[in-house]
Formats: structure tokens, C-alpha cells, sequence
């Protein structure tokens, strides 16, 4: 277990708590405000990665710039001054914040700091998705920001709070040697002859020291996917561990795209459906007896997704925009394409979207997952059990 900081929530949980980390989900009053529009994006940022995780829902992880993003080949990718320009026109259709999710380490690209800037000055939320390795190591900062002047994890936290970032940061166990097999570095050495595993802790006691798990919403989120066979046994506590923190959570299980699609790959990582029906169950009632939510919430809204969390409906507000400005349902999936951005306006892509067909939609499920790695009563057998265990305390 790792000793960083003092329980921020001892007991229950404040009445207002929200259960989400700043600028992911939507409230069902905002997305019945805001009918038809595009409020967000999923965005591929950067290409390279130093990692090399066996479940990256990436086709390939090398750090070379042949290697094939959605089949094409990264001279296609958008320039900068193209993607600007779409985020911009998205901006007009409504949009309030932007997921990086790679395809590279969003901290390896040295534009990085040029887009959080311009997010900033136009009022757009970023959350990234990082692995951490960059933050926690201050020979890689200076290798990738001392152009900014920024040479230590900490000043680049401090940049990062400025520009109101939320911080989705990989976390997949507590075990060493677990942790560095999910990312496919066991050998790769850092400073001071750390390991990922090192790193990656150094970077979650910088984001506390610097403040990220503070506020409501908190802007600093453990994200434990994908749920496996390896992993399984330490979720709960990983969950109960972070929301005492007020560190959000996110539990799910494998996508079904890049190389966990690979030879059908996600069938030999994912638990049994009775595994993840226990977990999910078990993540529920730890949300009913601290006040996270209640029974009635939790039917009204319906079980989410990601395990205990905001019911994701970015399927209904948004879309998945590619290395290369193609546009799709949403990062677990590689079939639903909508178009480029090369080719069409923005506008008329989403218009004309499956998405846009979901407008309205507070709980969208996640239809890529559903069957294969989230079964397909695991929803309604979760709730069966919440309700019975609510009838027993009840008497």
C-alpha cells in the first residue's frame, strides 16, 4: 500500500459530492440544456510512446514514426494549425472539454504546452491521460520542457493547475511487479535506478502535493483500466483507496480496439462475468454506505460503466477525433466512422453522426463492450444485487 497523504474523507461523504473528475461527464440537467450540441472531444495528441502496454488500444507502440495509426501512415497526421482550427470549430458547436488520450504519451509531444495554452484561452477543459513517467522524472521534464523553462515535476504541475487540467493517471495495482508488466517496462531503468513503478508513484505524490485532489469536483483521477485477470484482486482497493483521497476512480474492463482487438486479446485478460458482477456490486455498496450515492440515485441514473463513477455518456455529447482527423464513435471503437475532418466540416460530421442520434442520452452504457468485455447482465444483475442488499439493512 502506498503512504502519501492523510484521508480526505474519513466517514460519509459531503451531501454535494460529485462523483465525477472535472470536465469528464455530464449532468442530466446539462445535457438536457444543451440538446445537440458537441460537448466534448476525444483526441489523439502526440505519437510516440516509451512504453508498451499489452492492452494500449493503439495498434502498435513503437517510437518510431512508420508505425500505422488506424491504417494510415502518420504523414497524414493533422498539423497543429489544423487541429486548432477544428477545436475551434468545435468550440462553436458547444464544446466545453477535450480528453488526450495519445496515441503517444501525451507528455512525450513537445506541443503539448502550446495546446493546453490555447485550450485555456478559449475556456475548454483538458484531462489527460498519462502513464506518468514523464511528471514523476525530472531528467525526462527538462528533456521534453526546459524549452518552456520548466525543468522539475513541479513546476510542470503548477503550469498544468493554471491551465485548470484534470490529470487522468494510469494506475493499475499496488504490487511492483504487476504494475511494470501492464505497461510492458519491467527492464526500462529511470533516474536514480528507478523503475516505472517508482516513477509512477513519485508522480501521484507530486499531483497531491500539488493540489489536484482537492476541490469538488477533484481534478486528479486514478485510472485502474483496464480491470484483468492480474489486477482483479486489488481494484476495491485501489478503489476505497483513492475515493478516501478524493481521487476519482475509473473501473472497466478492456476496450475492444487496437492491440487488445489483436488475436482477440481481451477474452485472455478479461475476468469472468461473475468476477466483474462481484466487483462492480462490491464498488456499489461501498458507494451507498459512504454516501456517494444511494440506492434511488443509483436506479435513476442506472449502473455506469466504469464501475461506482459518472455514468459515461461522451457517446451522446461527443466524438473520438484520430491522429488524422478521423472522426468516431468513441476510442473503444475502430468500426463507427463518421469521417474526416479533411473532407467534411466538423458541423456536418457530427450532424449527421450515430451519435448525434443519442442527444439527450444521460447513461449511454458502452455499446463497444457490451457482450464481449462487459457482459451483458452485468448491469441489471448489479443492480438486482444492490436491492437486495439495501432490503437486508432495511430489515
Amino acid at each position: 500500500m502506498i503512504e502519501l497523504t492523510n484521508k480526505v474523507y474519513t466517514s460519509k461523504f459531503p451531501s454535494n459530492y460529485v462523483n465525477d473528475v472535472n470536465g469528464w461527464g455530464f449532468s442530466s440537467e446539462v445535457i438536457k440544456n444543451n440538446i445537440g450540441k458537441l460537448l466534448t472531444l476525444d483526441i489523439e495528441f502526440g505519437v510516440t510512446c516509451s512504453l508498451n502496454c499489452p492492452h494500449c488500444f493503439r495498434k502498435n507502440n513503437f517510437m518510431n514514426k512508420s508505425s500505422e495509426l488506424h491504417d494510415e501512415q502518420l504523414s497524414k497526421e493533422l498539423s497543429f494549425s489544423e487541429l486548432k482550427n477544428t477545436l475551434l470549430e468545435a468550440k462553436s458547436l458547444g464544446l466545453k472539454s477535450v480528453k488526450f488520450l495519445g496515441k503517444g504519451e501525451p507528455f512525450e509531444s513537445d506541443r503539448l504546452l502550446d495546446l493546453l495554452e490555447f485550450l485555456n484561452q478559449n475556456d475548454i477543459i483538458p484531462l489527460i491521460f498519462t502513464k506518468g513517467h514523464i511528471i514523476g522524472d525530472d531528467d525526462l521534464v527538462k528533456k521534453y520542457f526546459s524549452k518552456n523553462g520548466i525543468t522539475n515535476g513541479s513546476q510542470l504541475l503548477k503550469l498544468l493547475k493554471k491551465y485548470n487540467t484534470s490529470i487522468l493517471l494510469g494506475f493499475n495495482s499496488f504490487d511492483k511487479n504487476i504494475q511494470n508488466r501492464m505497461v510492458g517496462d519491467g527492464h526500462m531503468i529511470y533516474s536514480n535506478k528507478q523503475t516505472y513503478f517508482e516513477v509512477r508513484n513519485n508522480t501521484l505524490k507530486l499531483l497531491i502535493e500539488e493540489g489536484f485532489n482537492q476541490g469538488n469536483p477533484t481534478r486528479l483521477c486514478l485510472a485502474t483500466n483496464p480491470v484483468t485477470k492480474e489486477n482483479i484482486h486489488e481494484i476495491f482497493n485501489i478503489y476505497k483507496w483513492g475515493r478516501e483521497r478524493n481521487i476519482y476512480v475509473i473501473v472497466t474492463p478492456s476496450m475492444i480496439s487496437g492491440r487488445a482487438q489483436r488475436n482477440y486479446f481481451w477474452k485472455d485478460i478479461t475476468p469472468s462475468p461473475e468476477q466483474l458482477i462481484e466487483l462492480y456490486t462490491k464498488i456499489y455498496i461501498y458507494n451507498i454506505e459512504h454516501s456517494i450515492q444511494s440506492l434511488e440515485q443509483i436506479e435513476e441514473e442506472g449502473i455506469s460503466s466504469y464501475a461506482g463513477g459518472h455514468p459515461c455518456n461522451q457517446i451522446s455529447v461527443g466524438m473520438y477525433l484520430t491522429i488524422n482527423g478521423k472522426a468516431f464513435r468513441c476510442p473503444g471503437d475502430e468500426v463507427s466512422y463518421f469521417g474526416s475532418v479533411r473532407q467534411k466540416s466538423l458541423k456536418d460530421i457530427w450532424e449527421h453522426s450515430e451519435n448525434y442520434g443519442r442527444c439527450g442520452s444521460f447513461n449511454c452504457g458502452c455499446p463497444p463492450k457490451w457482450g464481449k468485455s462487459i457482459p451483458n447482465n452485468l448491469f441489471t444483475q448489479v443492480l438486482v444485487n444492490l436491492k437486495k442488499y439495501c432490503g437486508l439493512n432495511n430489515g
